[in-house]
């Protein structure tokens, strides 16, 4: 139902309840809005949504929709109400970059559409003004997503600003800060360097709405500035899965955009640490795969301890999947395990892990090594050498067949337990077919993951659980399969297919870098 969302929120604050946020549990305001309200468990997030004033485009566009102009008193009272508030004496989040930010834009945006009932010019002035020096003010900026958020603000409000050199001074300022991120936080691939989906998404949004404010200004955002733009709407393309749904690759929720179209050729970006691996279904394309391979970073920004993990949507469904987010308090157990690897696909050191200290030190220890295409196969391999005593190399090879083999080495200084750690879709299914084998239950579909010894490998393996959060707040139990062994040189080679093909596989054998097995009646070797 058309604007669905906004009319929920409304209907609520009729009812003397504020949802600041789709999703979030409603705040009471039958006594007035308390602008310290302090929630329980996610306290920031709550400050920085409450004072962003959204609140007032809803009832901005319900009043629209329904004639109603009553609900434009109602947002212009909640205006006034935030403004002569003294939010000086108190700890809320009135003056944070985010909500001044947005803040600032909904203002504008109640105030262009409120027509009889918008504020005074004296005190719309004021509220400019004000947000202006807020957000030009360098002491105040951030250098990432909530900067550009602070650069949109200051060009949307300067609109409004009479004095011609003020205007110039702020337009200035945030096309600078508005450049200067685009070099420094994409590749030249146009890779987001926040290490997520969503919030390659969400800043190119910003990006985009940018673009169109500065062009209203009569403004250039510059030549090479557009051309990385352009490339990073391109990468969307690539990082779609098949079902026009995104991978939870860092903090990413669940996403579907269904007007993008699926580009099926591969991509590679060794700066950004990221390859795309794709086997396009002629017939039916939901029915197709794709490989995502993490290993490196820029930013420790959204980052997960996910090095070397994969996501994999195997013949139409989202069989191994990344955490998720749920959170961002640190000290939270579900978060803990979310961003831990043993929240990813990846091979694992049991009771350790790895510290991310210095992108630009650790780039060579912590990267996508190699990659290829040829004879039917798609090879791509990462390296992990930010464990303390241990050296993690990973492989990963994609059939035409849609068989996924991967191949893991860790070599150890001391003793331990290793692992390797396969992260479920939440609603499939895992059962032990004998000691090597399970068969895994996905909507309607099957798959096999099977692990092969190797001498003295001595394989154990074990369902373990763990969580899946696919949106904020919010998570469900999974099931991890995990593969293990002691030996301090510890080699894994581990497959995993359709049911249907596992009968045609056999003589899975990997020795001195040479994977070879048979499918079909026919033999494959791939040198890895």
């Amino acid at each position: 139902m058309k604007l669905a969302k906004e009319r929920e929120k409304v209907e609520a604050f009729l009812d003397n309840q504020l949802i600041v946020r789709k999703g979030f549990e409603p705040i009471d305001i039958s006594e007035g809005i308390n602008w310290n309200y302090q929630h329980v468990k996610n306290a920031n997030t709550y400050q920085t949504y409450l004072h962003s004033l959204g609140i007032i485009i809803d009832l901005l566009k319900i009043s629209k929709s329904e004639g109603n102009p009553q609900l434009l008193v109602y947002a212009k009272n909640i205006i006034m109400d935030w403004y002569q508030t003294d939010h000086t004496t108190s700890q809320n989040f009135a003056w944070r970059e985010h909500p001044v930010s947005s803040r600032i834009s909904n203002i504008i945006e109640f105030q262009e559409g409120a027509l009889d009932y918008r504020l005074e010019d004296e005190i719309f002035e004021k509220i400019i003004i004000e947000h202006c020096d807020y957000l030009y003010d360098e002491t105040h900026y951030k250098f990432n997503n909530h900067g550009l958020m602070m650069d949109y603000g200051l060009l949307d409000a300067c609109k409004y600003v009479s004095d011609v050199k003020l205007k110039r001074m702020y337009a200035d300022k945030a096309i600078y800060r508005v450049r200067y991120a685009l070099l420094r936080d994409f590749t030249r691939k146009g890779v987001h360097l926040e290490n997520s989906p969503e919030y390659h998404r969400l800043v190119l949004i910003i990006f985009r709405k940018l673009e169109k404010v500065i062009k209203d200004l009569k403004l250039s955002i510059g030549r090479d500035e557009t051309e990385i733009i352009k490339l990073a709407i391109k990468y969307k393309n690539y990082m779609i899965q098949p079902n026009n749904y995104y991978p939870m690759i860092g903090d990413t929720g669940t996403i579907h955009d269904p007007r993008i179209k699926k580009n099926y050729n591969d991509f590679i970006d060794f700066d950004a640490g990221i390859a795309i691996l794709n086997n396009k279904n002629e017939g039916n394309e939901i029915e197709s795969s794709m490989l995502t391979f993490k290993s490196g970073y820029h930013k420790q920004t959204h980052k997960h301890n996910d090095d070397l993990s994969v996501s994999l949507y195997l013949t139409g469904e989202e069989l191994l999947v990344d955490s998720g987010k749920y959170s961002y308090d640190a000290k939270d157990e579900i978060r803990q395990h979310l961003i831990s690897p043993r929240g990813h696909s990846a091979p694992c050191i049991a009771h350790s892990n790895y510290k991310l200290v210095s992108p630009i030190k650790e780039q060579k220890d912590m990267k996508i090594t190699r990659y290829f295409n040829k004879n039917g196969h798609k090879l791509v391999s990462g390296v992990n050498r930010l464990y303390a005593n241990a050296s993690l190399t990973r492989h990963n090879i994609l059939s035409k067949d849609d068989i996924y083999f991967v191949v893991d080495r860790i070599v150890s200084k001391e003793k331990g337990l290793f692992y390797q750690n396969f992260n479920l879709n939440e609603n499939a299914e895992v059962n032990k077919i004998d000691d090597l084998t399970f068969e895994i239950s996905l909507n309607n579909k099957k798959f096999i993951l099977k692990s092969y010894e190797r001498y003295d490998s001595n394989l154990m393996t074990e369902i373990n659980s763990g969580y899946v959060s696919r949106a904020f707040g919010e998570y469900k139990d999974n099931k991890r399969v995990l593969v293990k062994q002691t030996n301090l040189n510890s080699t894994f080679v581990t497959v995993i297919l359709p049911k249907e093909k596992f009968d045609l596989l056999s003589d899975v054998n990997f020795l001195n870098s040479s994977l070879r097995y048979s499918f079909d009646g026919n033999e494959f070797e791939i040198i890895i």
